[in-house]
């Protein structure tokens, strides 16, 4: 079963310190803990892989809408379907729970519906008909010289606005 991994700027990291409680999502088993996937230790992937896999199967089937335009063949072998559709089975958990309030199923439907169009469009760039594609490499690093220009402009034109604003006050452009 999911775990709760911590996440840079965890909310709930004080409050289990402050109270001095290890293994507070064992402690309240009725309040399904998110999962920050990239922190999944190594000594629980394979069962969170598992689990993953199992209950992504069992949405497709519960949704036909969820075919392989939606959701690739090959979902895992992309980080941003294996991170969205890890948020959704935590939300539908969530939404499910003993301790949600009743509205909580419709809010599970939302993220169904913003997921299911956030895949689909990943779906539909990647190229993975029938067999997997790897995604073309992107660009991680900024162009340095254009962001500083840019910055540059940007602070120049702030500056200028003041100045103007500054020098006529009903001139506030």
């Amino acid at each position: 079963m999911t775990g709760h991994y911590d996440t840079p700027g965890d909310p709930l990291a004080g409050l289990r310190d402050l109270l001095g409680v290890d293994g507070f999502d064992a402690e309240y088993p009725d309040i399904p803990a998110p999962t920050f996937w990239p922190a999944v230790p190594a000594v629980d992937a394979a069962v969170e892989w598992a689990d993953l896999r199992e209950w992504v199967g069992d949405l497709q089937g519960r949704f036909d809408a969820l075919d392989h335009h939606v959701i690739p063949r090959c979902w895992w072998r992309h980080n941003s379907h294996v991170e969205a559709l890890a948020a959704l089975r935590d939300h539908e958990r969530s939404s499910f729970s003993d301790t949600a309030p009743a509205t909580a199923p419709v809010d599970f439907f939302r993220a169904l519906r913003d997921i299911t169009a956030l895949l689909k469009t990943w779906t539909g760039e990647l190229g993975c008909a029938t067999t997997h594609q790897q995604p073309p490499a992107t660009i991680t690093s900024v162009d340095a010289e254009g962001w500083e220009r840019h910055v540059n402009g940007d602070v120049a034109g702030r500056r200028n606005r003041e100045i103007r604003s500054a020098a006529h006050p009903d001139n506030r452009r």
